[in-house]
């Protein structure tokens, strides 16, 4: 009978520290994820941003604010 009790506690012991492993692993998950939604959220606020529509409209289309002057440089 004490030898079921030794192996039983054993065992239980040795789940234990695997779902204190699986647990820690989900949680360094959970913070990384949040990490990243943060990041993305961030991202997503740029894109929204007048500043970006500034920079596409310059870049992709070549506009121009009213009354602003552009060089371009024939060397390239």
């Amino acid at each position: 009978m004490l030898v079921i009790f030794a192996y039983a506690m054993i065992t239980n012991l040795s789940s234990s520290r695997e779902l204190i492993a699986q647990k820690n692993e989900l949680e360094k998950s959970i913070e990384e994820e949040t990490e990243r939604n943060a990041e993305l959220s961030m991202e997503g606020d740029y894109y929204k941003s007048d500043e970006y529509y500034e920079k596409i409209a310059r870049e992709k289309l070549g506009l121009v604010m009213p009354n602003e002057i552009t060089f371009i440089d024939q060397n390239k």
